[in-house]
């Protein structure tokens, strides 16, 4: 049965066995009821079944010669780690220190809900041995936002504890858990610390004090403290603050801060009543002065060199807001060109990838699907890229995901006329979009459909789908895992796993049914755990890029078995070792299987295990061999490893490239504004039923290319194509905060006197605010029903340039949006309390992200998502 959105979005069938929660670096596993636990887990349950690849001679040629020993347990690999004296509810893993270091605290609560008592261990070898921190014996570390991890220095840890109502304690270490120092707040922390964008401000720490009042969906107040020597010592920068940010562009100072600021300082009880308007404010010296940057505005985003911001069009007149963009840290901004929306619509920021912005514009009506757009240089005039982009009005949940192994590559959800929902993939940053392509000796159900590849992602999970979301990592070029189906739109029933390692232009069936993944030691092996059931007993891998698996049993009766909670390796996917983490579920004690590849892959890699290989070299067809691999105006040679050398990378394995310049080609341009791409197609047609064009780039001169299209931000090639076209002076058009309607057009001849003109002008008038009248009446009640939603969202995967990359690889990985939004609505809709795999709110940087592209799951600045869970 294909998933559709009017049908799946009404119910939730989750089956995850444990809430896997923290910041960047962290993870968090609580033990389940299992009395709550739904009995719907054991339809999931199927017998395993070798992959057919594993029979071939390849395959066979590897166990024979390379894993004997391993088979015959004659080499000791596998270790197993009881904490026997511990069996607290949840536990915390941080890794701590470099090649092995983890730290990992257990916790126990009392019947209401507070810290009992703590327990703190390290490990220096990847979880083969821990060691109890004595001196923190007496510590009482939170369950939420317990452990965090500088993601600059892994040596740097802060175990958070509570001292009195309004204080908290701060356990900090430098040196990997080997000392800690204890500070106490004068605050109560409540939620994550924000940590500086940049590696050199690793010792910039930003937390926030939130108070509530009598009503507690509404923020009373948030202080926030900032502190400049790693957490030693603190100031209070500012009080009234709805969202903050940390700046440090490359052309800002390091000590810049963004926050939105209720210059009214409104009371709760009043804020309850009306909309709060702030202001947005700047300091570039830690919090020491400020200065306004912005007025009226709701919410705002920062990420790179784009600032965000919407803003009130009339100050308690209506809720319309327009979408502002600054590309200097507020010196300038400017509108962004993009359809205009109703009360019941939103924008939403999917990534920033350079100078290239992908919006997606929520489509009126409530259709869960939207309009994709990618902009220009300047973040201001936008493209169409893809439509029906799935994306609905409630919970915050997208599939759409980028490919860290592969320049330009992103996969999206995208809704057909019958409410399926399908796979699209685009190879050059939004220009173009096409359907996966089917995997080669793949079957389909219906041969009479078209059938491609479907990949499942965020949206399937949340809807129950016993899935894990695409991961890919940047040092194994090409790689990524995917569940999917190969149908025409995607199914309700168990995905399989594929698996492509040239970025996405071809895809092999790697196992059966659900499983947990990973990437490890930059790509070349590669992990699963079966998902179809809470107690798995083997661990498959493959040296070869899926080609081959071979599994391992490392649970011998059922009596071993233990609930899984989390299947990890080290951040940055270059670790050979890799565990798996669960409870038993008579004893309730934690535990954990080690497993240490490297005493199978023994050898390290020379110069002769790798190839050449040019990315993206059958992107262009049809061009001359010359082009081939041209992308973005470049073409990338890359050496990887050969898939049938059996060694490993290294944990200092570091990618080699060499690029050449390309010329440019219509590839190379993506369609201007009004004007659209077919599916499949190079040429950019005009959109006939827009006869005007929505552009307004507040008085400012700027010059557009109005015969379809425009080069994509940062493609870097020169000569060859070059479109040209009829040049319009936009500042001759333009009125502060109200787009003007240009005609692109044939222009019109002019018919009748003056007076004629005159007299129709009058007539229309009274005809517009007739209408006019109508319509705002309308939109009164709906924006009374449902607020206008500004998202900022933030797409992180691993080591795609944020500076919290590193999201560990914990039970189902997931990339994650980060958002500021508005709608407090949205925040407390069934849907998104329905969802029992949602994650705590993240603190409000808007550079923290997640991970390995996994779980789309919202951490909104908001701290409403709180009350929710």
């Amino acid at each position: 049965m294909a998933i559709k959105m009017s049908t799946v979005c009404c119910h939730l069938v989750i089956v995850y066995l444990l809430v896997v929660e923290g910041t960047p670096n962290v993870h968090k596993f609580e033990m389940s009821d299992d009395s709550k636990i739904e009995d719907s887990l054991s339809r999931f349950r199927r017998s395993s079944e070798r992959n057919r690849r594993s029979i071939d001679a390849k395959c066979t040629e590897q166990e024979n010669n390379f894993l004997q020993d391993i088979l015959s347990k004659s080499v000791p690999w596998e270790e197993k780690k009881v904490f026997d004296t511990d069996s607290s509810s949840s536990m915390a893993l941080a890794w701590a220190g470099e090649q092995g270091g983890i730290m990992v605290v257990t916790s126990k609560l009392s019947p209401s809900g507070l810290t009992e008592s703590s327990n703190v261990y390290k490990s220096i070898d990847y979880g083969k041995t821990f060691k109890k921190v004595e001196k923190l014996d007496n510590a009482k570390v939170r369950k939420h936002n317990g452990l965090q991890r500088n993601p600059h220095n892994a040596k740097k840890l802060y175990l958070v504890g509570d001292h009195l109502s309004n204080s908290s304690l701060l356990y900090i270490t430098e040196d990997g858990g080997e000392n800690f120092k204890t500070v106490t707040l004068p605050f109560l922390l409540s939620g994550e610390i924000t940590f500086h964008s940049q590696k050199a401000y690793d010792n910039y720490l930003i937390v926030k004090e939130v108070i509530y009042g009598t009503n507690a969906k509404n923020k009373q107040l948030m202080n926030l403290y900032i502190s400049t020597d790693n957490g030693y010592h603190w100031s209070k920068v500012a009080d009234y603050v709805e969202s903050f940010k940390w700046g440090g562009y490359v052309s800002e100072p390091g000590e810049t801060i963004y926050a939105s600021v209720d210059p009214k300082r409104t009371h709760p009880f009043f804020a309850a009543f009306y909309q709060v308007v702030y202001e947005l404010r700047k300091s570039t010296d830690a919090g020491k002065t400020w200065k306004p940057i912005m007025k009226n505005v709701m919410s705002f985003g920062h990420q790179g060199k784009f600032l965000y911001a919407s803003v009130l069009q009339k100050v308690g007149q209506s809720n319309t807001r327009l979408m502002k963009v600054s590309p200097d840290g507020g010196t300038t901004w400017f509108e962004a060109q993009l359809p205009t929306l109703d009360s019941d619509m939103f924008y939403s920021v999917m990534d920033m990838e350079e100078d290239l912005v992908f919006m997606h514009v929520d489509d009126p009506g409530d259709t869960g699907h939207g309009t994709l757009y990618t902009s220009g240089g300047k973040g201001v005039i936008y493209s169409r890229s893809l439509e029906k982009h799935l994306y609905p009005n409630y919970g915050d949940t997208t599939d759409f995901y980028r490919m860290d192994s592969m320049r330009g590559v992103y996969i999206a959800s995208q809704m057909s006329a019958d409410d399926s929902i399908h796979s699209m993939i685009t190879y050059n940053q939004g220009g173009s979009w096409q359907p996966i392509p089917r995997p080669e000796g793949g079957s389909c159900k219906d041969e009479k459909k078209d059938c491609n590849l479907q990949i499942h992602g965020t949206y399937s999970i949340t809807r129950g789908i016993l899935a894990q979301s695409p991961i890919s990592v940047s040092s194994a070029i090409g790689v990524a895992m995917v569940h999917g189906h190969i149908a025409d739109a995607l199914q309700t029933t168990h995905p399989d796993v594929y698996i492509t390692r040239d970025g996405g232009y071809k895809w092999i069936k790697a196992l059966d049914g659900p499983h947990h993944y990973h990437i490890a030691d930059s790509g070349s092996l590669l992990v699963a755990v079966p998902s179809d059931t809470d107690k798995p007993k083997v661990i498959k891998f493959s040296t070869d890029e899926g080609r081959c698996w071979h599994s391992y049993t490392f649970i011998k009766n059922d009596t071993e078995a233990i609930k899984f909670t989390g299947l990890l390796t080290e951040p940055g996917s270059t670790s050979m070792t890799v565990s798996i983490w669960g409870y038993h579920p008579d004893n309730r004690k934690w535990t954990a299987y080690v497993f240490d590849f490297q005493s199978i892959l023994k050898q390290q890699c020379t110069s002769n295990d790798y190839e050449e290989w040019l990315a993206h070299e059958t992107v262009r067809k049809y061009e001359s061999e010359s082009m081939k691999g041209c992308l973005l105006g470049e073409k990338e040679m890359f050496k990887r490893l050969k898939p049938d050398s059996w060694c490993h990378n290294g944990y200092d394995y570091v990618v080699e490239k060499d690029v050449q310049p390309c010329t440019c080609s219509r590839e190379d341009f993506e369609c201007d504004y009004g004007y659209y791409r077919p599916v499949g197609g190079l040429d950019c047609l005009r959109n006939r039923s827009m006869t005007i064009l929505d552009i307004c780039m507040q008085g400012r001169e700027e010059e557009i290319i109005t015969e379809g299209f425009r080069k994509i931000p940062g493609d870097v090639c020169k000569n060859g194509f070059s479109p040209s076209g009829k040049v319009i002076n936009l500042s001759k058009h333009c009125k502060e905060g109200d787009k003007s309607l240009i005609d692109i057009g044939t222009p019109v001849e002019k018919k009748g006197t003056n007076g004629t003109v005159v007299a129709a002008i009058v007539l229309m008038v009274i005809l517009i605010v007739v209408l006019m009248s109508i319509y705002f009446g309308y939109k009164l009640w709906m924006i009374r029903k449902h607020r206008v939603v500004y998202r900022y969202s933030l797409l992180n995967q691993s080591e795609a340039g944020d500076y919290d990359n590193e999201f560990e690889n914990a039970l189902s990985p997931k990339s994650v949006v980060y958002q500021d939004s508005s709608d407090d609505e949205e925040l407390n809709s069934p849907a998104v309390k329905k969802d029992v795999t949602k994650k705590k709110s993240h603190s409000g940087s808007s550079n923290s992200k997640t991970g390995n592209g996994h779980v789309f799951k919202s951490y909104h600045d908001d701290s409403d998502v709180d009350m929710i869970d």
